[in-house]
């Protein structure tokens, strides 16, 4: 009898008759691909670009509100520059405009997206027109929100364009 050779090649792990290694590379990039997706989406959800006539400036160039803090946030106590001259439009002030008012962002934290309360705020004048970048949770504001007071107004995320005054 012959000595046969007993060194057999090695198989391949397959599922479905797919390679496990392929398959765990596809899974991993299509994860990747789903969380891309999602973070676009979140921060391009309920944005617009409006163009709008800046009525009235009611708004500290440094304001924000208190937060009892979470897992990443540390508790913190409100503050502002000054307090608006209409009290009733929001312990940081609004800005009032065409479409009606809107809020700037907090000073702390800073935004991840957009400019700093500071950087609108100063770019901002009263009597002047714009392209602004806003977020709203009621839609996209029109010149029939003009007068309207909301409890949670859009909020400005940047100055796009400043028209001449």
């Amino acid at each position: 009898m012959s000595k046969q050779d007993v060194a057999a090649e090695a198989q391949v792990e397959t599922i479905l008759t797919i390679p496990v290694r392929r398959l765990i590379l596809w899974l991993s990039l299509t994860a990747a691909a789903m969380v891309m997706i999602l973070i676009i989406w979140a921060s391009t959800h309920n944005r617009y670009v409006i163009t709008v006539d800046v009525r009235t400036m009611d708004a500290p160039v440094r304001c924000w509100e208190d937060i009892d803090g979470g897992l990443l946030s540390k508790k913190r106590r409100a503050s502002r520059d000054f307090a608006p001259s209409r009290s009733y439009l929001g312990y940081c002030g609004v800005v009032m405009t065409t479409h009606g008012s809107f809020a700037l962002p907090q000073t702390y934290p800073r935004p991840w997206l957009g400019q700093t309360r500071a950087e609108v705020h100063d770019r901002l004048k009263r009597g002047c027109r714009y392209d602004l970048v806003v977020t709203s949770e009621h839609g996209r504001p029109s010149k029939r929100d003009a007068g309207r007071t909301l409890r949670n107004p859009p909020e400005i995320r940047r100055v796009m364009f400043s028209y001449p005054c």
